[in-house]
């Protein structure tokens, strides 16, 4: 078995069927290629017989965990990953709908380099879909990338624009980290032990494996392809934290802080619960907007006969000089992105964009907006 997805659940059997459902539909994958792994957390709505026989492509195996003062998600996506056959560990949410390319995109990740951990993107729904939806495809063809629509874009979409596709360029790349739609190979949650259940509150146990995994020598990678669909239930905002959550969520960050006191060197702790909590503008500790005193240096990749030439070009820049370079990629069906990325932190600084994701200005200032909206509150508070 190459990949298994595993999926926690609570609560939450009419999205978690649209999840399987969609399951249903990998491009040139058998059952023999993937299996599901839905652990659920203790639910009291009746999940299992909800979601019996959902399946058709692939092998489902539902655990049933009994709620204790110990249960948490870290505790939960172990139990899933540990009960895995697969050589491809795949965490998604059980709201989480995944297109029918997902594990394509994946094969042409892990085909290159196995020590890796791929992320990528969600666009947030604005409305409710059933499972015939999926089926007759509907729910794919009405939410599709659109640069110009601010609602269906996530957080990260914005920060990619600014930093770019490269995380290499991203001082703190962990915090891009979300258990909602990445994967990784299982031996390498073995080397680490998996995700840690001393983070008992909601938050931070998936960036925290982010840090973990990366200081262990795994590069992260960013698919701008493997994009996956956040149902609607409820508030847009997917980085909101109800009060009711806050409390445990500092307890993690100070859990977090003091199992990696080297993690946010140099940043005040003041800063640090403002930036997890979502109160700092995301320049203040992430991003280097100036480009002052660096040349920059633009490549358009719009035709495939360039390739070697440009991959030639990176390698032999000067890297004695200011230099930040800019690729545009016009094509996006090459191996540029994994190649750029791979390269691991270089002397110069290069930032990849697929133009395919490129958000309007429209879009980006209403970002940008908002953002000095924080740093404004933040001065009086």
């Amino acid at each position: 078995m190459k990949y298994g997805f595993v999926i926690p659940t609570y609560n939450n059997k009419y999205l978690l069927k649209n999840t399987l459902e969609a399951l249903n539909y990998q491009n040139n994958y058998s059952e023999n290629d993937y299996e599901v792994i839905v652990v659920d957390d203790g639910s009291t709505d009746n999940t299992s017989c909800y979601i019996k026989n959902i399946n058709k492509n692939y092998n489902l195996k539902y655990i049933y965990l009994e709620r204790t003062k110990d249960s948490c998600r870290a505790k939960t996506r172990n139990q899933g990953w540990k009960s895995s056959e697969a050589e491809i560990i795949i965490f998604i949410d059980s709201d989480i709908i995944v297109k029918e390319n997902y594990l394509e995109e994946l094969d042409r990740c892990f085909s290159i380099n196995k020590d890796i951990l791929v992320i990528g993107n969600r666009l947030m729904l604005g409305e409710s879909y059933t499972t015939d939806d999926i089926i007759n495809k509907k729910i794919f063809k009405n939410n599709v990338f659109d640069s110009e629509n601010f609602n269906l874009l996530e957080f990260r979409h914005f920060l990619y624009e600014i930093l770019s596709y490269n995380p290499n360029v991203n001082l703190y790349n962990w915090m891009q980290v979300y258990s909602c739609n990445m994967a990784i190979l299982k031996k390498h949650l073995e080397k680490i032990g998996g995700f840690d259940e001393n983070f008992k509150f909601w938050g931070l146990e998936d960036v925290e494996l982010g840090y973990s995994l990366i200081k262990n020598g795994v590069q992260l990678i960013i698919n701008s392809k493997l994009e996956v669909l956040h149902q609607y239930h409820g508030s847009r905002n997917d980085l909101a934290i109800t009060e009711e959550k806050i409390s445990g969520y500092k307890k993690n960050i100070d859990y977090f802080l003091a199992k990696h006191p080297n993690a946010l060197t140099n940043v005040n702790k003041r800063l640090i619960y403002k930036f997890f909590t979502g109160d700092l503008p995301v320049d203040t500790m992430l991003l280097s907007l100036l480009n002052m005193g660096y040349e920059i240096v633009k490549i358009n990749f719009i035709d495939h006969s360039q390739l070697m030439d440009i991959k030639s070009n990176i390698l032999n820049i000067d890297s004695k000089k200011k230099i930040k370079v800019v690729i545009n990629d016009y094509i996006e069906d090459t191996d540029l992105d994994l190649w750029i990325q791979l390269l691991g932190k270089t002397k110069y600084e290069i930032k990849y964009y697929p133009m395919s994701k490129r958000i309007d200005n429209k879009s980006l200032s209403k970002f940008l907006k908002m953002e000095r909206a924080k740093k404004k509150y933040n001065e009086f508070n």
